[in-house]
């Protein structure tokens, strides 16, 4: 097996996007053609013209959608009869083309001509090499076979010695034969293709009824490759459009800017629903694989080959699609596309970044937290970073030297700059976290401090969502007020405004009870630390200062305090703490000189013991020993 070999999966797939893509440019010619204006145009009689045009439009619709949808192995026999058919016009072009030659030449006798028994010889191999290929394709077998060198005729009456002056009648009669035929062909066929469309729609059909239509459609969706197909579509009709401008306009690109252009022909590329989805599905594409070239450019080649989220880009698209359906894009003249274009693409350029950023942020903080030493990792990770929290920044003040200030525009930029905002305070925990690794002893402080940045970074957040309330407010009062602004109004106001104070609200009890749980445990004396001689369970760190349970475990506060705010058990023996702690202090509010005593003789048992004491012996101490 050799090492470029295909897999047979990988080569049908290619097929079926192939000979799928051209019903997609069926679709969006059939949406830029304006059936009403060809009847007006050229119709004798408008009445029975508006009903064959009509026909004929839909016609080719559903023919498109049968293409889109058909087996695959039925679509091949069908791609079969249109090459034949194709073949057989270039016959008949070819056979036109020796009749006029022919007639053009003075009438001698073929064999005493030599350029003109060279073109017969020419013309007849090329006819008989076309008509054996027809056979081969469409399967004929018997004698038929050879009604197929019908556009030969020219050249037998040639070598008959057939005046010139007939051959144009024998062409004709030629082309009325080969048109016969196909009739014949079409109406002894009708009945096969109606079956095979009542099979096909049964058959989705009780695929529907067993699964459900949602299901079904994400089945086909995946089944026929639809996405790949709109994204070759897309990308060969973007490629056509710059080729077209290119050469109408071959000034434009240095007159106007290279971003201008390259604006107007995205803008040109979604003019219809189908060109407009295939850009949304673009840009999804697009933003997978800038994702996912970040994440290998952050954690390496091991980590992309293990990576299985396969819908990651999808957000840009379907933000995309959201936007242009509101902004009412395919109603705009091309020249208003290309300048709303800049503006969508700004809000997916926006949307893609903090999709970025949100990666990122794990990665960055487990290198920090994890004491990686491979320097390079780093390097690359602050280097992204710093291009994360710069760009918005560029992006907002390039959109503000063209555009106005509204509400949409507000929208935009403060998503910008609250992305920039919390790409900053990463770094900055990542700086405390790289120096809490360089200090030989532990940080207590740390956790405060990173939790002291957060609040600050969602303490600007929920300032700026307030204020882009308020001045939506103001916009919807005393401006031009609409629904679809005062839909994302009350959209932002739940989820920028009420759930983050909710969050932040929660986070400062739950962080205000662990602290007030905290203090309620006692704190270790230097003695007891000596005496347990091991580390916290929690961090595998050494103990310095300690917290003591009530069930008799050793923690670090810090350490101790952070699962607080999950569980209010001790993490070893999963005991309550709180309710503990406040029997054991009323225990020793009632028998305080009992505790010294005890203490007191723990002490002088450990002096005279010749064996340390251990892990074990600390955890059989009672309560009143830990107060």
């Amino acid at each position: 097996m050799g090492p470029f070999k295909l897999k047979r999966e990988y080569l049908l797939a290619s097929v079926c996007v192939i000979l799928r893509v051209p019903s997609l440019f069926i679709m969006e010619v059939w949406f830029r053609t304006d059936p009403q204006k060809a009847v007006e145009s050229k119709a004798v009689d408008p009445g029975h013209a508006q009903f064959i045009t009509t026909a004929v439009y839909y016609s080719i619709l559903a023919f498109a959608v049968a293409v889109l949808l058909m087996p695959l192995r039925k679509l091949v026999s069908l791609y079969m009869y249109i090459v034949s058919l194709v073949l057989l016009l270039m016959a008949h072009h070819l056979a036109q083309i020796y009749v006029e030659m022919e007639i053009a030449e003075p009438e001698t006798y073929i064999l005493n001509d030599t350029s003109a028994l060279k073109r017969l010889g020419l013309h007849l191999t090329v006819q008989c090499v076309m008509a054996a290929f027809i056979a081969y394709l469409i399967d004929i077998t018997s004698w038929r076979r050879f009604v197929l060198l019908i556009y030969t005729l020219p050249m037998i009456a040639r070598i008959a010695g057939i005046p010139l002056a007939a051959f144009e009648h024998i062409h004709h009669f030629c082309s009325l034969f080969t048109v016969i035929l196909i009739m014949l062909f079409l109406f002894n066929n009708i009945g096969f293709g109606l079956d095979i469309v009542k099979e096909n729609i049964l058959r989705w059909k009780a695929l529907a009824d067993a699964i459900g239509w949602i299901s079904l459609l994400f089945t086909a969706w995946h089944t026929i490759l639809l996405p790949i197909q709109f994204l070759v579509f897309w990308i060969v009709l973007f490629c056509s459009q710059l080729y077209v401008y290119m050469m109408k306009t071959p000034l434009s690109l240095s007159q106007e800017g290279w971003l201008l252009f390259i604006l107007a022909c995205v803008g040109e590329c979604c003019a219809t629903p189908i060109s407009l989805i295939a850009l949304c599905v673009t840009i999804a594409y697009a933003s997978y694989y800038i994702l996912t070239l970040t994440k290998l450019y952050l954690q390496g080649w091991n980590a992309f080959t293990a990576d299985q989220d396969v819908m990651r880009g999808w957000t840009e698209g379907f933000t995309m699609m959201l936007i242009a359906v509101q902004t009412g894009l395919l109603e705009l003249k091309p020249l208003q596309r290309a300048f709303l274009m800049c503006v969508l693409l700004f809000i997916v350029a926006s949307s893609l970044i903090q999709s970025m950023y949100e990666m990122a942020d794990p990665i960055l903080l487990s290198l920090s937290a994890s004491h990686n030493k491979n320097i390079f990792k780093h390097v690359r990770a602050i280097l992204l970073f710093t291009f994360l929290w710069l760009f918005p920044l560029y992006m907002t003040y390039s959109i503000c030297q063209y555009f106005d200030l509204d509400f949409w525009l507000l929208v935009i930029m403060s998503s910008c700059l609250l992305t920039s905002v919390q790409v900053v305070g990463s770094l900055v925990i990542y700086t405390l976290f790289m120096y809490d690794g360089m200090r030989t002893d532990p940080w207590e402080s740390l956790d405060d401090i990173v939790y002291y940045t957060r609040s600050f970074v969602r303490i600007l957040e929920f300032i700026v969502a307030v204020f882009v309330v308020c001045y939506g407010m103001k916009e919807s009062i005393f401006g031009e007020w609409s629904w679809i602004n005062s839909s994302i109004l009350i959209i932002h106001c739940y989820f920028n405004v009420w759930q983050r104070l909710q969050s932040g609200w929660r986070t400062f009890l739950l962080r205000r009870e662990a602290v007030k749980k905290l203090a309620l445990l006692p704190t270790a004396t230097e003695d007891q630390i000596h005496n347990y001689n091991d580390v916290c369970p929690i961090c595998y760190q050494p103990l310095l200062t300690a917290k003591i349970t009530p069930c008799g475990h050793f923690f670090h506060a810090t350490c101790l305090k952070k699962w607080l705010y999950v569980k209010d058990t001790c993490p070893m023996c999963h005991k309550k703490l709180h309710e503990t702690s406040e029997e054991s202090q009323n225990s020793t509010q009632d028998r305080p000189a009992q505790n010294e005593d005890i203490v007191e003789e723990d002490e002088d048992h450990g002096d005279a013991d010749s064996e340390p004491s251990n892990h074990s012996e600390e955890q059989e101490f009672s309560e009143e020993d830990l107060d």
